[in-house]
């Protein structure tokens, strides 16, 4: 984010300077991070705070089903814009120590000092996710593109026909190994469909093919314990492969109803706030980065 030159009329200065002098003030939250109270259920309240000099940036508007969608969207990206006004307000207050948000009880020591409030600009929101299954394959990957639309959401490859696209998809060929775990991650990049690992060299990636060492038993049923992972059934305490491995091994448990795993994953969102146009009566600046707030969301599903 650029500076934000602020020019204030120093009213307060008139008994020992002349009219019309002015100070210019830098104020810079380059480094502060972004911050979100949880508490108000009528609306969000975005927020920047310094101690020295003890001051705030502040972005409230409604909670909608609209904007409820900027912290938890269901495609990436998503972007939406609300001019500011009468219920999205954005404020510059300063006060005489480090200010407090979010509080039940305010700090009755805390006194603000200054209070600017825009009166007017345009609030321009982007939420997205690069990995929507926390897999490690960001989701333009998980696509053949067979459609040519270079879009993973049309058309979307799902490799185990369960009714979950690939992007979505935690096991994309329902081994009950996870796709993240289908990855030696010999190049480091903890993308199992970069340098994948193909136990077979049949030249589909584990992470795509059920029978991951072309043994005739599929890899969901090489689950001695029946835990629904087979990442951990050896054929000895010494081997080095796990069974579904293990070409030499070909044993089936889990007869005759195999089941899936309940797979639970959490999903990083990062929404960028910028503004336009602000009408901030001591800051003259045409575009604000006022930020990025990231949160996580959990997702469970069973396939049983």
């Amino acid at each position: 984010m650029r500076n934000i030159f602020v020019t204030l009329f120093a009213l307060f200065l008139m008994m020992s300077c002349n009219d019309g002098d002015i100070i210019t003030v830098n104020i810079d939250f380059d480094d502060i991070a972004l911050e979100l109270c949880e508490n108000d259920i009528s609306n969000y309240i975005l927020y920047k705070t310094k101690s020295d000099p003890a001051e705030s940036l502040s972005l409230i508007f409604p909670r909608t089903t609209a904007n409820d969608l900027i912290f938890n969207p269901g495609v990436s990206p998503y972007e939406i814009s609300f001019d500011l006004g009468t219920t999205n307000v954005f404020n510059y207050r300063t006060y005489n120590q480090e200010p407090e948000f979010c509080t039940s009880i305010p700090n009755s020591n805390i006194i603000i000092q200054e209070d600017y409030e825009a009166q007017g600009g345009t609030v321009n929101v982007v939420a997205d996710f690069i990995d929507s299954d926390d897999d490690g394959i960001p989701n333009e990957d998980e696509d053949d593109n067979l459609d040519g639309d270079n879009n993973y959401l049309t058309n979307p490859l799902d490799t185990d026909n369960d009714g979950l696209p690939n992007y979505i998809d935690q096991d994309d060929d329902n081994d009950n190994v996870l796709t993240k775990d289908e990855d030696d991650d010999g190049d480091g990049d903890g993308n199992p469909a970069t340098g994948f690992r193909d136990t077979d060299s049949d030249g589909i990636p584990d992470y795509l093919e059920e029978d991951d060492d072309d043994d005739g038993t599929i890899t969901r049923l090489e689950d001695e314990d029946e835990n629904r992972n087979p990442t951990d059934d050896f054929l000895t305490d010494t081997d080095d492969l796990p069974r579904y491995r293990n070409p030499n091994t070909n044993q089936e448990f889990l007869a005759p109803s195999p089941e899936f795993r309940v797979v639970s994953y959490t999903r990083t969102i990062r929404s960028t706030f910028t503004i336009e146009n602000l009408g901030l009566e001591i800051i003259s600046s045409d575009f604000l980065n006022f930020g990025t707030y990231t949160t996580t969301e959990t997702f469970t599903y069973d396939n049983n």
